[in-house]
């Protein structure tokens, strides 16, 4: 048996509407070959479906001869149309077929969607089975190599993804730029989301800009490329276009929003959200919105652009917020409710990261988040000697512990067991309620736990690859190595039921601006060698920049890098301003937060940036990966050359630092990039 389907109503959204019915066809007749006549390009999104034979174009304008072609090359014992305009019903009529049906659509009631009015004819005619409805979705099949084209192109994204499709063709759909961009930087604030801008023209990209650095711009491509791109997302938000069928079909959830087309007719089917602006416009002709006032002239008859400007940024995020509950990460861990009563009733609270000031700086929104969700609970946080610098930096501590613990020294420790046994009895004293034990991906909290066990704390949270049975109380499954380490920390306190409304670094920054003027910002060294780009070159590119600028070069540092100094302050000439050694972390802090710019290696000063939104070029050693430790938010350009050995995670480099082999030239691009924005 064979079957042609004539989809010819004119659009990407109008083919997918009509998928239910070309398989319920297909899924009735098992052993018959459906052949499907439709317009170019959007038959390629039918390439791979096992229900659909063949597709076969019809050139728009030639609509009639197409058919007519058709159907005097082949007869089919089926044949189906969704439209009828221009004397298609005429031919399909006289073609011979066994069986015709012409104008699927027939005006179907005013909330009924068009797709299952489809299906429903076709059942009253007797073409399809009853059970095969229950079967069908609109569906789109995607080759692996395509999705795995998709996947490399992503790399390391954090998830939620998700796809914004901004442009309707018509500025009647269109939501405003500044909706969709309040929308995008509330999701990234709230789950971290990748944003991801759909379309690649002027619009689409203004979007992108003015979400932030980290928003990526999806480029026009083939339909089957945006389907590939599409079908790696968490979410997409959407006018009323094609790709937002797309996104449906790919089973991703989708929020649409609706102006001059009515949502109860041509909205996606659940779970999908649809949303319509100004439900009751006197303008609107649900039978056939072509004949509103709005349609051919392309504006509206009311004080806005479009309708859907009614809908507001809070209800499309209500709804995001329902989609994104339904579609979680693997990464987020089931919240157990009694855990969760456990954990929300403590007085007197732990929080352990005994690493650098960098790392201590990443758990501020660790630290916020306990706050708000435990507002009167006191909340002490353990750290290093260095670490311990960072108190005046996060408001929501109430005490700071310092200690150089034997299981983070690098040798500088005597063995002497009884400092531990006095950190033990330190700990015991101050009658905790519980400790979350942060550590990175190749840490072991188990020592730190151990600790807190022997001192009779009885709730202790860590993440770890290993098994330590009784030692940790609430032991989370541990995250890929890649998950950025604000993302590790924040995943282990929402294991036990902590909200987190804004995942991003915050610090409190008590000092003034250190000059009256603006300038640039350089932190040339670190604490570990094998991180350091040429001090030599750093020198260049700043003197470049501040030629070019007119900006002085604020130069920072501790007191140890005074001696290794002068050659890079000989170099900057009059335009340096020395504050090597001359600040405390405070004060670095709220110099960092008043640049117009930050030059810096892989160091507390690159978070420090990301937390005060202080635009940076990185220069990123292959030490480590930059998906664990990289700003996420603030305006930033990464600097490093791939190399086979990264990431190292070594203290001193046997290869001359090839991963650093940046010309100054580059940094003085980067940096001229993020001023001029």
């Amino acid at each position: 048996m064979k079957i042609l389907f004539v989809e010819l109503l004119g659009g990407i959204g109008d083919l997918i509407i009509a998928l239910p019915a070309i398989k319920a066809l297909a899924l009735t007749y098992p052993q018959s070959q459906v052949t499907v006549l439709t317009f170019p390009p959007y038959g390629e999104l039918l390439k791979a479906d096992p229900l659909i034979y063949e597709v076969v174009y019809a050139q728009k304008g030639e609509v009639r001869q197409a058919i007519a072609q058709m159907l005097a090359q082949q007869h089919f014992d089926i044949v189906v149309s969704d439209t009828n305009y221009g004397g298609i019903a005429d031919i399909i009529r006289e073609s011979g077929a066994q069986r015709t049906v012409t104008n699927l659509w027939r005006n179907p009631p005013d909330d009924q969607l068009v797709g299952d009015r489809f299906l429903q004819i076709l059942q009253q005619e007797g073409l399809i089975a009853p059970e095969v409805i229950s079967e069908v979705k609109p569906l789109i099949y995607l080759l692996e190599a395509e999705i795995a084209q998709a996947k490399r192109t992503f790399g390391a994204a954090y998830r939620p993804i998700v796809f914004l499709i901004p442009d309707a063709g018509m500025q009647i759909k269109r939501w405003s730029k500044v909706n969709f961009v309040t929308v995008a930087q509330a999701l990234q604030q709230q789950y971290n989301a990748t944003i991801v801008v759909a379309g690649g023209d002027e619009f689409a990209c203004e979007i992108a800009q003015e979400i932030g650095e980290s928003t990526r711009v999806w480029q026009r491509g083939t339909l089957r490329e945006l389907a590939a791109g599409l079908a790696q997302a968490d979410l997409a938000i959407a006018v009323d276009t094609g790709p937002a069928r797309i996104a449906a079909a790919l089973d991703v959830p989708t929020i649409t929003l609706f102006g001059p087309s009515w949502h109860g007719r041509y909205g996606q089917p659940t779970p999908h959200v649809n949303l319509q602006g100004y439900l009751d416009c006197s303008e609107r002709n649900i039978a056939n919105f072509t004949e509103q006032s709005c349609w051919y002239s392309g504006i509206c008859p009311f004080e806005w652009d479009s309708c859907t400007q009614e809908i507001t940024p809070q209800q499309v995020l209500s709804a995001a917020a329902v989609l994104l509950q339904k579609q979680r990460s693997p990464l987020t861990l089931p919240v157990n409710r009694e855990i969760t009563n456990q954990w929300q009733n403590l007085r007197n609270i732990l929080v352990m990261r005994l690493d650098n000031i960098g790392d201590v700086i990443m758990t501020s929104p660790v630290l916020r988040s306990i706050k708000e969700n435990l507002p009167q609970a006191k909340l002490t946080l353990m750290v290093s000697p260095a670490g311990a610098s960072t108190a005046p930096l996060l408001p929501w501590v109430d005490e700071v512990i310092p200690w150089r613990v034997v299981w983070q020294d690098l040798g500088r420790l005597d063995f002497d067991p009884a400092r531990e046994w006095e950190m033990i009895e330190m700990l015991r004293q101050r009658q905790f309620d519980a400790a979350i034990i942060l550590t990175s991906f190749s840490q072991s909290p188990y020592p730190a736990a151990l600790a807190c066990y022997l001192a009779g704390i009885p709730l202790r949270l860590g993440e770890s690859k290993e098994s330590g049975l009784g030692i940790l109380t609430n032991s989370i499954t541990p995250a890929p190595d890649e998950i950025h380490q604000v993302e590790r920390n924040l995943r282990l306190i929402e294991s036990v039921g902590f909200q987190v409304s804004d995942r991003r670094l915050s610090l409190h920054i008590c000092d003034p601006a250190p000059f009256p003027y603006p300038y640039i910002l350089l932190n040339p060294w670190t604490s570990c060698e094998s991180r350091n780009y040429d001090t030599q070159r750093f020198a260049i590119a700043a003197r470049q920049l501040a030629e070019i600028t007119k900006l002085p070069i604020v130069v920072t540092g501790t007191s140890k890098d005074s001696d290794r100094a002068h050659p890079l302050l000989d170099i900057l000439g009059d335009w340096a301003i020395n504050r090597i050694g001359a600040t405390s972390l405070s004060e670095f802090a709220a110099a960092i937060a008043h640049a117009r710019l930050v030059l810096t290696n892989n160091t507390s000063a690159m978070h420090i940036a990301d937390a005060t939104n202080t635009p940076s070029v990185v220069l990123f050693a292959g030490t480590e990966l930059e998906c664990q430790w990289q700003p996420r938010y603030a305006a930033v350009k990464i600097l490093r050359r791939p190399t086979v050995c990264n990431p190292c995670y070594t203290f001193s480099c046997p290869y001359e630092l090839e991963c650093l082999d940046i010309s100054p030239t580059q940094i003085v691009a980067a940096g001229l990039e993020l001023l001029s924005r």
